[in-house]
């Protein structure tokens, strides 16, 4: 559940920063990219238990974080059809292990570190736009949850219910997938289907290199109702449109 961090309802991120505050009365930041930025790279041969795995799970960033066992079992908050809530797995698990990205220490002395901190997410894009709404929309304000979407190579349109009450912040990030370069156009705004209105939150324009990965603004979800997020090619084609809900408290 994006943005969720109690006993009743975790994401991933939510679940170790309850782990650690709750064990340990460490306060971790809230995103996985904030977790994966502020802890002590450790060698990932010489992890203990109770170290921070991160994992790039949708490409191109930080997605994914993990508390580890030992004996190579994590234990961590997913949301993979029937393996959804808190869930151990073991080191034969076949889709988190290859997308390991860097272990963390957050207890003190870890131990041998590695030789450098972690590397940083590949593939940024270089971006200029302007956003309406300053107070809602920020670079600075870390976000509570990170969704990742990718531009495909043909037009494609999702409807995604979004479980989070209104008053959550959650950071979106565009990977693309369309196996060139380019300049897009990106779209966000808030939808009133009852009235065919529309309010604008964020425009940008980006050149998004193949692969590479584009960080919209962190936005705070005031109000529960409909957010469509749209992104155009160089042509004014239109490549994704996601309709978001976002329920009320």
């Amino acid at each position: 559940m994006y943005g969720a961090e109690s006993p009743s309802a975790f994401d991933c991120s939510g679940f170790v920063r309850f782990v650690y505050r709750e064990a340990a009365g460490i306060e971790l930041p809230r995103s996985s990219r904030g977790i994966f930025a502020a802890g002590v790279p450790v060698d990932p041969k010489r992890i203990r238990p109770g170290d921070v795995l991160v994992y790039d799970t949708v490409g191109g960033y930080p997605s994914h974080v993990a508390i580890y066992l030992g004996e190579g079992s994590v234990i961590h908050a997913v949301s993979q059809g029937p393996r959804t809530g808190v869930i151990v797995s073991p080191p034969s698990d076949p889709y988190f292990p290859p997308r390991l990205i860097a272990a963390l220490s957050f207890l003190g002395s870890p131990g041998p570190s590695a030789s450098a901190a972690p590397p940083s997410p590949p593939g940024r894009a270089a971006a200029s736009g302007s956003a309406a709404g300053t107070a809602a929309a920020s670079r600075d304000e870390p976000p509570v949850a990170d969704i990742g979407f990718t531009i495909p190579r043909e037009r494609a349109s999702y409807a995604d219910p979004i479980p989070a009450a209104a008053g959550t912040r959650i950071s979106f990030s565009l990977t693309n997938g369309t196996g060139r370069g380019g300049d897009f156009v990106v779209l966000f705004y808030k939808a009133d289907p009852q009235f065919r209105e529309s309010r604008e939150i964020h425009r940008e324009k980006a050149r998004i290199p193949a692969d590479g990965t584009l960080e919209l603004p962190a936005y705070l979800f005031s109000e529960p109702g409909q957010y469509k997020l749209i992104v155009k090619d160089n042509w004014n084609t239109q490549l994704l449109e996601r309709t978001l809900t976002v329920k009320g408290k």
